[in-house]
């Protein structure tokens, strides 16, 4: 699995924006410690539950539950305590791949969410889809589990079987699907050439700002202007962040030293404030124009990108607002355990204009200078039934309104409120029929194959990205660097 997420919800994983101390002239650790009362009641306290608390708790369990009740009164989601497999679960997400079943989830009020199944993977072949929340694995209730726990056993060994019990909308029991592992590629760098009128429009998906990701990132465009591009889209959409490094190096390819930083920091260590400006080290600006996209889930360093390309460089943003995340954290090691880490925010990172793209307190996220937000077909999901599961006439139900905009898109016109009314069952009777279905005018799983083959390919077909044809309008007219 790997992570996403909106407003409400702790960002795992490659959504946390990590930021690396070395180089920044930070502060030695202070050699004082001061003891204060409230040090001597925490111990009074311990000694007290351990010596007189009829469930006699074990101490390593009243630390660890003060140290979590620590972290969380500080009211903030991206400040966290990893234990040593929580740790290795946490940097896996920056590699190019891992074992896994292949979704995307997000992490909201201690509910797992499917945001999204790749399409190559083994949970979108067992039929796992968006908008299922996880609740079991291998027939274990997660409910009281730690995030971290789950992961770890939704993971696994290449090829070995995990069955992942799921709520979905719809339905009055848990639906199970057995899985088998399978190693998903998270390749952070995709790019292609798109040849449009007459014009060469590179493009490069970048998923994180991992530790390979510059690499791959320098040789994409190296390829592209080998290729002869004209003109670059840098699509960040659904990218959740990384290192803060890796951004530094990207921007680096586009953005010119002018004296003033493409972006800055603000930083709390050990007791002391700093700041320190980003400074581009580039002296030569590309003779072609860049656009970025965004969405609503490009997060923490995708917006540090974001930010920087528009008010430093002037390049132009299309998309939907970012998420909103202007903070940053880096991993304490803590000396007293093995393996044990406090993943701690310590400062927030501010545009080039002085802003704070922050959701609590701040911008609340970087506004593109074209606003394409997706169209219904777009945010439409695959739907699965379950067993004889059938979906009938004369009935409501949500699966019905997902449907029903397919069905549009597929020529017919249909409502797509979710009532399943008597143009729906003629369209329902059409497909069944040109499919050589047994024609009942409900739909059960073989017409849904039909349906869900059809969005996929819709999906799947660049052109019916309403929002990098947005970026490709623009980028056509615009080919030159806006600035030259």
């Amino acid at each position: 699995m790997k992570f996403i997420g909106n407003r409400l919800l702790i960002l795992i994983t490659i959504v946390v924006l990590t930021f690396s101390l070395s180089g920044c002239g930070l502060l030695n650790p202070p050699d004082v410690i001061v003891v204060e009362e409230e040090d001597e009641a925490f111990y009074e306290v311990l000694n007290e539950l351990l010596n007189n608390h009829y469930s006699q708790p074990e101490r390593k369990d009243l630390i660890d539950g003060a140290i979590e009740g620590m972290v969380a009164s500080l009211d903030d989601p991206f400040t966290r305590y990893f234990d040593y497999e929580e740790l290795i679960e946490y940097q896996t997400g920056f590699g190019e791949s891992y074992i896994g079943i292949g979704v995307t989830v997000r992490y909201e009020d201690s509910v797992i969410v499917i945001e999204d199944v790749n399409l190559e993977g083994p949970a979108f072949e067992a039929g796992l889809r968006i908008g299922d929340i996880i609740t079991h694995v291998d027939g274990e209730a997660i409910a009281d589990q730690p995030f971290y726990e789950t992961l770890s056993n939704v993971k696994g060994e290449v090829d070995t079987e995990v069955v992942i019990g799921v709520y979905r909308i719809g339905y009055d029991q848990t639906l199970y699907f057995p899985i088998v592992r399978k190693e998903i590629s998270n390749s952070s760098i995709e790019y292609e050439m798109i040849e449009e009128s007459g014009q060469k429009v590179g493009y490069i998906k970048v998923t994180q700002f991992g530790d390979e990701t510059y690499a791959k990132f320098h040789v994409a465009i190296v390829n592209l202007e080998n290729m002869g591009m004209d003109s670059l889209v840098v699509d960040l959409r659904d990218n959740g962040g990384g290192h803060l490094g890796t951004v530094y190096a990207m921007l680096n390819e586009f953005l010119i030293d002018d004296g003033n930083p493409m972006f800055s920091t603000e930083y709390y260590v050990n007791g002391e404030f700093g700041t320190r400006g980003y400074v581009a080290e580039n002296t030569i600006r590309k003779d072609y124009n860049v656009v970025t996209i965004i969405n609503e889930n490009s997060a923490s360093a995708s917006e540090v990108f974001a930010s920087a390309m528009k008010e430093h460089g002037g390049y132009t943003l299309v998309g939907e607002t970012s998420f909103g995340k202007g903070t940053m954290q880096t991993d304490k090691a803590i000396t007293a355990t093995i393996g044990d880490s406090l993943h701690i925010t310590i400062g927030k990172w501010i545009t080039a204009n002085g802003g704070w793209v922050h959701y609590d307190g701040g911008s609340d996220g970087v506004t593109p200078d074209i606003l394409a937000e997706k169209i219904a077909i777009e945010r439409a999901y695959k739907v699965y039934l379950m067993d004889e599961d059938l979906l009938l006439f004369d009935t409501v139900d949500s699966r019905v309104a997902n449907i029903q905009v397919v069905l549009n898109m597929m020529g017919y016109v249909v409502r797509t409120d979710g009532y399943f009314d008597a143009l729906t069952r003629d369209a329902i009777e059409d497909i069944q029929l040109d499919g050589e279905l047994t024609v009942t005018g409900n739909i059960d799983e073989d017409t849904l194959a039909v349906i869900n083959d059809a969005l996929i390919e819709f999906l799947l077909d660049p052109s019916n990205d309403s929002q990098l044809q947005a970026a490709l309008v623009y980028i056509l007219d615009n080919p030159d660097d806006p600035n030259e």
